[in-house]
């Protein structure tokens, strides 16, 4: 029994060693299986075996052609990808050229619209050579303003006539000066920064001919370059001073001019250039809108409204300066009727702010007075800075009071008082057809200045009885007795202004009135108290 089973075990390892060889038939006895039941063992185990070897390999193959997706999903991702990038790439290399096209297109219109040409020597580096300004012709074709039969000349902001031409600005300079005075060479790029915060996001209107590029007439700080003339740019300025129906006329002028709606005080605090942008932007909108609706831009004039500017040093300067030529209107009003109002004025619309007592404002404005004080009421002093008189007697110097010695030489004036603005009183409707009429004179309109209308003088809280309340309540009176101590402050300010204006600064041939009788006896008017007659 030991040893058949050694036999048997012994068989037994090495039918599996010799794994698939047939077994003799001894050997099959011995290991009691039959020839077929042995080789249909053989048969299963073998069949077993390459299944598996097949399941082995579907499933390699499952998986490499899963990786290879994979791959294949991978590289389609990346081309995509490469392909979208050089697409871009070739986006932008075409936006690139494109955009260098159209900037040396506009490089090339620019320079074509440039004011005044530039010209240099044969052989000359344009980089060292000296840029002259000249005075070229062109042709009306190229101007389209005025007509084939008169002689153009092109100058900044406008085409004028010939020099025989009545309608030439009397400061425009010959071809002699400008060829004298030289373009500065351009700034370093940490020198203009204030230049390029001015110029940025300006748009310039190529179809604008007779106006030359922004950034030819800025200089290095912001403000128009000292070697160009800008004058032809301005052609009107309502200056001052407040409280005297500045809003009034502005608001007609604007119907018949290219007037900036609202206030521009840039040269109040010397911003030159702010109001050149200004001016830039508001001809483009206008001429892009004419384009729009199909018709043909007009070349009106342009004009600005500043109270402040006939109080500001900078602002006079300014427009002696840059503009010696713009007409400016001034109105004025008797300074006790003047404070009376811009109190009441800052008491309507800015009611949360409590205003100081009258007699705390007989002088200068002090903190808390917004601007209200006696100080302001000096019209005539103001006005003298304005290089209209000769300012060099006593007596006329007797007569101003603030001592402001510095005066600059700026353009013709049309002075009138508030009350010209009225159509009450039996001669008020002529009066003030007559006004309207000399003031488009002065500005040389076409149309007629439609009449006046009355000033809606209520506050922008009326709405809200509460504050309406404590606004009628803190309002003024000035002919009440408190205010007696400033009234009399006014009253010595009314009396020499009246007298110096009519002694002095009316008898200047750029000085400019409507009805001068009239307007001389409103004037004689303020010698005396309002308040008696109200």
């Amino acid at each position: 029994m030991g040893e058949s089973s050694r036999q048997h075990r012994h068989s037994h390892r090495g039918n599996r060693k010799k794994s698939e060889q047939p077994l003799d038939g001894y050997a099959a006895r011995r290991s009691q299986l039959t020839v077929s039941q042995y080789f249909e063992a053989v048969e299963l185990s073998r069949s077993h075996r390459q299944s598996s070897k097949n399941d082995d390999r579907t499933k390699k193959s499952l998986s490499h052609q899963h990786n290879g997706k994979r791959r294949q999903d991978k590289t389609s991702s990346e081309r995509e990808a490469i392909a979208s990038i050089s697409t871009s790439d070739k986006c932008f290399r075409r936006c690139a050229i494109l955009m260098m096209i159209s900037f040396l297109s506009v490089a090339s219109i620019n320079f074509i619209m440039l004011p005044s040409y530039m010209d240099f020597a044969p052989g000359e580096n344009p980089q060292n050579a000296k840029s002259r300004w000249t005075h070229r012709k062109i042709s009306s074709a190229k101007a389209n303003v005025l007509p084939a039969n008169k002689q153009q000349v092109f100058r900044i902001g406008r085409i004028f006539g010939s020099k025989n031409d009545n309608s030439m600005r009397s400061s425009q300079k010959t071809s002699d000066e400008l060829k004298e005075q030289e373009i500065q060479t351009p700034p370093s790029p940490a020198d203009d920064l204030k230049r390029k915060k001015l110029l940025y996001g300006t748009k310039h209107v190529p179809e604008m001919a007779n106006w030359p590029p922004l950034s030819a007439l800025i200089g290095n700080d912001g403000n128009i370059r000292d070697d160009v003339d800008v004058s032809g740019i301005l052609d009107f300025a309502i200056i001052g001073f407040g409280k005297t129906g500045t809003t009034s006329i502005l608001r007609h002028l604007s119907e018949m001019t290219d007037s900036l709606s609202k206030e521009h005080c840039d040269l109040v605090v010397n911003k030159s250039g702010n109001l050149l942008k200004d001016l830039y932007e508001d001809h483009a909108r206008r001429f892009k809108q004419a384009k729009r609706d199909g018709e043909e831009p007009e070349d009106r004039l342009r004009g600005l409204k500043c109270p402040q500017d006939i109080s500001s040093d900078y602002s006079i300067f300014n427009y002696a300066k840059y503009f010696p030529s713009t007409k400016l209107i001034i109105g004025i009003r008797h300074p006790v009727l003047w404070f009376e109002s811009l109190y009441n004025f800052r008491v309507t619309n800015v009611p949360w702010k409590e205003m100081l007592p009258t007699s705390d404002l007989t002088r200068g404005c002090i903190s808390g007075s917004q601007g209200v004080c006696a100080w302001r009421a000096n019209f005539h002093d103001f006005l003298s800075r304005l290089g209209k008189t000769p300012m060099s007697s006593a007596s006329e110097k007797e007569l101003l009071q603030l001592g402001l010695d510095k005066h600059a030489k700026v353009g013709p004036v049309f002075l009138y008082e508030v009350s010209q603005l009225s159509e009450s009183g039996s001669d008020g409707g002529v009066r003030s057809a007559q006004f309207r009429t000399d003031l488009k004179q002065f500005l040389g309109l076409q149309k007629e200045i439609p009449p006046f209308p009355l000033v809606d003088t209520s506050g922008r809280f009326d709405f809200l009885p509460v504050v309406k309340n404590q606004v009628d309540r803190n309002k003024i009176d000035i002919c009440q007795p408190q205010h007696d101590i400033i009234r009399d402050v006014l009253m010595e300010k009314a009396t020499l202004a009246s007298t110096w204006i009519r002694k002095y600064f009316l008898q200047s041939d750029e000085v400019f009135v409507s009805s001068r009788e009239h307007f001389e006896l409103i004037l004689e008017s303020w010698m005396h108290d309002p308040c008696p007659r109200r």
